[in-house]
C-alpha cells in the first residue's frame, strides 16, 4: 500500500509538533488560570499515551473508546490511538449505562478511556464480565479498587508509566509510519434522534478532505485562538475544533464546563469558536433579558442601538441599497451604536472573536441578524456524522443569509426524488459498522449518500435545508407540512425554549412548548408576578396570554393548514439528561412526541367535544 504524505491524521499531528514545537498548541484552565502548553510537549504527552496503548497491546484496527468531558487527556487519548494505528470510538460521557453498554459491545472495544468513577460505573454495572473484547480502562480521574474478573483498571497515576523500558522510541515511530490513509480512523455512533444509533466508518482520508477545504475556504492567521466546548464525541467539534486546530496550527483552548463559558470566554479571547444554534439563542436571550432590567432610559438608548445596527443589516441583506451608501446614511449612528452598546456586549465574549460556525440545527434569522448587527459573524454550515461534519460552508467573504453555503470543493451535491440532498466526495464515510443493510440503504445507484434532508440549491450553488425527510407531516388531508419550517420562527423568543410540531394523519396542526426559564422570570419581574418555577408559573394569565400572542403572530405567516390550532405548554425544559436533546441540543422528535402523546392527543379530543357543543 502506498499513502500520500501528510495524508492521516497521525502524519499532520507529528509533522505539526516537528515543524512548530515551541507555539502554544493548547490552552487548558489549572489552579485558577489558563495554562498554554506547546506542541512539544503535547507530542511528548501523546507519545507516553501511545506507549502506553501498546503496552497494553493494542494492535493495529484495535477499537478503543472515550468517554469523557473534553479535556486535554481527550486529545492525548485520541491522537495516541490514532497513532497506534487503531481506531478511536468517541461515547458520549450523557448516555446511561445501557447505551454506553451497547455501543461497547457493537463496537468490539478492546479498551476504552473514561473520565472518572461516574463513568466507570456505567459499563461496569451494564456489561458482563469477562467481557468478549473488552480487556482494559483507562481512567482519566479517580481510581477502582473492586475490578471484575478478566478486565485491567488502571488510575491516571499508573498508566502514563505502563510503557517505559518496554517499549522504545523507534517502535512508536515504526507503528506512527504504518498508518494508511485508507485506514479505518474512527468510529463514531450517530446521535439517534430516531431509532438505534448506527456506527458511522470514518477513514483517514476522509477526515483529511473535510480538513483541506476547510483550512483552504477559512482563512486562518497565526494569532488565532479556537475554543472548545462542544462535545468532541461529536464529529462537528472533534474534526472542526480538535483536528482542524492542529491542522491549521492554532492554538486550542478547553472550555472547563458547559456552566462555565461565559466565563472562560473572557478568560481566553478567542477568535474562533464552533457552537450549535442554541448556544447563540440562549446569548440572544439573555442579552435581551438583561436589557429589560436596565433603567429606562438606558433601556430605550440599547433599543435605539440594535435596532438602528438590525435595520442597516436587514437592508444590506435585501441588497438594493449598494454598501457603500448604506455606510454613509448610518455611518455616525452605528458609530456610536457600536462604541456605546455593541463593543460591550462583545467584550462579554472575549471581545476578539472574529468567526463563529453555527452547525447541527437550522439558526432562526432575528438571532443571526441581532450577532450580525453588533460584529460578530456567523457563518453556518451543514453536515452529518456520516460526512465528517461539513460537507457545505459559507465563508466570512461569501456568507449568504438562510443558507448552509456551498458544497466543499471535494463534495458533489444533487437532489435527488423528494428534493432530498445526495452528496458523493472524499468525505463521504464508507458504510455503517457490522451493519451492511444499512449501509447499502444510505447510499443511491450512482454511489450518492442521502442525507434524509430535504434541500433547495440555488444558481449559485447555495443550499437551504429546508426539513427532514422523515419529519414531515402530512395531515389528514393531504396537506405536507415542514416541522423545522414552523418551529425556526419561535427561535430567539424570550419566553419560549423549544417548540415541537405535530399533526400527521391529524386533521390540524397542535404543538407542544417548552418555556426558557430565565426569560419567564424576567418576564414575571418587570410584571410584579412572583416567580418561583416554571411549573407554576405556566399557570399565570400574563404569561399564558404572551404565549398566546406569540403564536398568533407566528401563525400570521403560514398558510392555513400550517398554523398552530392548539398547543401545550410543558412544565419544563427539555434536557439531554431526560433523553429528550442530543449531546448537540437537538430535540428527540420521536421521543418527545411518545412521551406526550396524552397531552397531545387531548388538544384534538378538546376540539372534537368543542366541535360537537357547536
Amino acid at each position: 500500500m502506498t499513502k500520500k504524505a501528510e495524508s492521516t491524521l497521525v502524519d499532520i499531528f507529528w509533522r505539526r509538533a516537528e515543524q512548530t514545537p515551541e507555539r502554544t498548541a493548547i490552552m487548558f484552565k489549572q489552579d485558577g488560570s489558563y495554562q498554554n502548553m506547546n506542541w512539544k510537549t503535547h507530542a511528548e504527552k501523546t507519545a507516553q499515551f501511545q506507549r502506553a496503548l501498546m503496552a497494553c497491546g493494542v494492535e493495529p484496527q484495535h477499537k478503543i473508546g472515550i468517554m469523557s468531558q473534553n479535556r486535554p487527556e481527550w486529545t492525548w487519548a485520541d491522537l495516541a490511538i490514532l497513532s497506534c494505528g487503531a481506531v478511536t470510538v468517541p461515547i458520549y460521557p450523557t448516555l446511561n449505562s445501557e447505551e454506553v453498554c451497547f455501543q461497547i459491545d457493537h463496537s468490539d472495544l478492546t479498551g476504552i478511556f473514561v473520565e472518572n468513577e461516574k463513568q466507570l460505573a456505567k459499563l461496569l454495572e451494564g456489561c458482563t464480565f469477562p467481557h468478549k473484547t473488552l480487556k482494559f480502562v483507562a481512567m482519566f480521574d479517580g481510581d477502582c479498587n473492586d475490578k471484575p474478573k478478566g478486565l485491567e483498571i488502571h488510575n491516571p497515576f499508573d498508566f502514563p508509566n505502563l510503557g517505559k523500558g518496554k517499549i522504545d522510541d523507534e517502535a512508536l515511530q515504526k507503528r506512527r509510519e504504518s498508518v494508511d490513509e485508507n485506514e479505518l480512523a474512527s468510529i463514531v455512533y450517530t446521535s439517534g434522534t430516531t431509532g438505534v444509533p448506527k456506527g458511522a466508518m470514518l477513514l483517514h482520508r476522509n477526515i483529511y478532505a473535510v480538513l483541506k477545504d476547510l483550512c483552504d475556504l477559512c482563512k486562518f492567521n497565526e494569532n488565532d485562538i479556537a475554543f472548545s466546548f462542544l462535545p468532541f464525541s461529536h464529529v462537528y467539534e472533534r474534526v472542526g475544533g480538535q483536528f482542524l486546530s492542529v491542522f491549521q496550527g492554532i492554538p486550542l483552548a478547553y472550555a472547563e464546563s458547559m456552566e462555565t463559558v461565559p466565563v472562560n470566554l473572557a478568560e481566553v479571547r478567542p477568535t474562533v469558536l464552533n457552537a450549535v444554534p442554541r448556544f447563540y439563542e440562549k446569548a440572544y436571550q439573555r442579552v435581551q433579558s438583561q436589557i429589560r432590567h436596565l433603567p429606562a432610559a438606558q433601556q430605550t438608548f440599547t433599543r435605539w442601538a440594535i435596532g438602528i445596527g438590525m435595520r442597516a443589516t436587514r437592508q444590506k441583506l435585501k441588497g438594493k441599497v449598494a454598501p457603500d451608501i448604506l455606510d454613509r446614511i448610518y455611518k455616525t449612528e452605528l458609530r456610536i451604536a457600536d462604541k456605546l452598546v455593541f463593543s460591550k456586549i462583545r467584550e462579554r465574549f472575549g471581545g476578539r472573536l472574529r468567526m463563529m460556525t453555527s452547525g447541527a440545527a437550522p439558526l432562526a434569522n432575528e438571532v443571526h441578524i441581532f450577532f450580525e448587527a453588533i460584529g460578530m459573524q456567523i457563518i453556518e454550515g451543514y453536515g452529518l456524522t456520516e460526512t465528517c461534519a461539513p460537507l457545505a460552508c459559507n465563508t466570512l467573504e461569501d456568507n449568504k443569509f438562510h443558507t448552509v453555503g456551498k458544497a466543499l470543493p471535494s463534495c458533489e451535491v444533487k437532489l435527488g426524488k423528494d428534493n432530498e440532498l445526495l452528496v458523493r466526495g472524499a468525505n463521504v464515510f464508507a458504510g455503517y459498522y457490522k451493519n451492511d443493510e444499512a449501509t447499502k440503504e444510505a447510499f443511491d445507484s450512482d454511489g450518492f449518500f442521502k442525507t434524509g434532508d430535504i434541500a433547495e440549491i440555488d444558481d449559485q450553488g447555495y443550499i437551504r435545508i429546508t426539513d427532514r425527510k422523515k419529519d414531515i407531516i402530512i395531515t389528514s388531508g393531504g396537506k405536507h407540512v415542514a416541522p423545522q419550517l414552523i418551529e425556526n420562527l419561535f427561535k430567539g423568543d424570550p419566553l419560549i425554549s423549544h417548540v415541537v410540531v405535530y399533526g400527521d394523519r391529524r386533521k390540524f396542526i397542535t404543538a407542544l412548548i417548552s418555556l426558557n426559564q430565565e426569560g419567564v422570570k424576567s418576564f414575571c419581574d418587570k410584571n410584579g408576578i412572583n416567580f418561583t418555577s416554571v411549573e407554576e408559573a405556566i399557570d399565570e394569565e400574563k404569561i399564558k396570554s404572551e404565549i398566546e400572542k406569540t403564536v398568533q403572530a407566528k401563525n400570521s405567516k403560514l398558510a392555513s393548514f400550517e398554523r398552530i390550532k392548539h398547543y401545550c405548554l410543558l412544565k419544563e425544559e427539555f434536557s439531554v439528561e431526560n433523553n429528550e436533546l442530543t449531546p448537540t441540543m437537538k430535540v428527540k422528535r420521536k421521543v418527545v412526541i411518545e412521551k406526550h402523546k396524552d397531552l397531545l392527543d387531548n388538544l384534538y379530543e378538546k376540539d372534537d367535544l368543542q366541535a360537537q357543543k357547536t
